[in-house]
């Protein structure tokens, strides 16, 4: 301001921290970059789902026709296992790439972890682990099988971080947040099942703590066993389709510790009868773009007795249906560039109200699946599967009562 000499007097200054403004805008960039490598992930995974089918189908078909003695028998055993350890990688690709098929259940926590826990335990008799399991704690929703993955995932780090030699603490506890700030963002006001994994390795520097999320990010040296890079990637993105949160606190030389937010959920859990696994003779048709997918769920069916047909796209399903009734229709959800598995459900649904079918895709379920079972389609199964996977699936679905369909004009 002026004084009455017309000389600045005094002035008045304004100050913006703009601390939290930076720090959301690093996430923001964050968030961006992993969607990228994600969507990346995801296109490449379903690429490959397709092209594991006939690998890890056919050694068994192999072993079927080879005297038990044959020295062979021993190198389809090494193939299966490759098989199942990239069929895993894969499965992380496309969690990574959200792209991941999980069913949703009720579940109680602390059963996985102990069966998590009974696992490392296998790996390694130097490394202790150690639980603290609220035996009140509350159910939450999801995949079981995705999270057993997410918290092996979890292990393997913290066995890293110690150099082969420590102690993992895992601990669960019902927790209320109120809008708890954190390392990644917040955890918003609500009731959470919280699970705390701590080690008392390396820990992690300041520096690289913002990229251990970031997919292909690895701090292993040449000289240990390597990694995909996965590893923790694949835990934000389990935590993402959970609704979940992740957050951690670490100290180089001490230690590290993750915590792990999942909603609970008040919801029971049901208890569903086993599904008795038979062969069976009626007709059914496979619908799939892919040929090496298409022969193989071909094979396995055939396997079980079933008559199949098959076919290489919606259209010519519904072609096909219309000369020839089926039992059950497989029907390949992606089918480019042609109709898609719902659009060709609800075509063949002008033929034959009552048609059963299934759905099959290396993606999760999509909008369109939903559609799809809106319709009438029964189960939905993901790619790769077993002999076991698809003969359920198919049983299943043969057996179902269905209910008529009118499709509206």
């Amino acid at each position: 301001m002026l004084g009455s000499d017309g000389k600045i007097s005094h002035y008045v200054a304004a100050k913006n921290d703009i601390t939290e403004t930076k720090r959301l805008q690093k996430l923001e960039s964050r968030a961006e970059r992993l969607e990228m490598a994600g969507t990346i992930a995801g296109q490449v995974a379903h690429d490959f789902n397709n092209l594991l089918a006939p690998i890890m189908a056919y050694p068994e078909f192999i072993r079927d026709e080879l005297p038990h003695d044959n020295i062979a028998l021993a190198y389809l055993d090494t193939i299966e296992t490759a098989a199942k350890k990239i069929a895993e990688i894969n499965q992380d690709l496309l969690t990574m790439g959200r792209r991941g098929h999980y069913n949703q259940e009720i579940i109680n926590i602390n059963s996985i972890v102990l069966q998590a826990v009974k696992e490392m335990k296998a790996r390694t008799k130097i490394v202790t682990c150690e639980t603290s399991l609220d035996e009140k704690i509350m159910n939450i929703k999801g995949g079981a099988a995705q999270i057993h993955r997410m918290l092996i995932n979890l292990f393997v780090n913290a066995y890293d971080a110690m150099d082969d030699i420590g102690m993992i603490t895992i601990k669960t506890e019902n927790y209320y947040a109120d809008d708890t700030s954190m390392a990644f963002g917040r955890v918003p006001k609500g009731e959470y099942v919280k699970l705390t994994v701590t080690d008392n390795g390396c820990g992690i520097p300041d520096d690289i703590i913002q990229k251990i999320l970031d997919p292909f990010f690895s701090t292993k040296v040449a000289d240990k066993k390597s990694g995909s890079g996965l590893g923790l990637s694949v835990v934000d993105a389990v935590m993402k389709d959970h609704n979940g949160y992740l957050d951690l606190s670490s100290k180089v030389g001490k230690g590290t510790s993750f915590y792990l937010y999942f909603p609970i959920t008040r919801e029971e859990s049901e208890s569903s009868a086993s599904t008795q696994l038979r062969c069976g003779t009626e007709k059914i048709l496979i619908v799939d773009d892919d040929d090496v997918q298409r022969e193989v769920t071909e094979q396995l069916l055939k396997k079980l007795n079933y008559k199949i047909s098959s076919v290489s796209s919606g259209e010519k399903a519904v072609e096909f249906l219309k000369e020839n009734q089926q039992d059950l229709v497989i029907l390949d959800m992606m089918m480019p560039p042609g109709i898609d598995g719902t659009e060709t459900y609800r075509q063949i649904l002008e033929i034959n109200a009552n048609q059963k079918a299934i759905i099959v895709s290396g993606f999760s379920e999509s909008d369109r699946v939903f559609e799809a079972q809106d319709l009438g389609v029964g189960a939905f199964v993901r790619k790769p599967f077993t002999k076991s996977t698809i003969s359920a699936a198919v049983r299943t679905e043969l057996e179902r009562d269905v209910k008529i369909t009118t499709l509206s004009s």
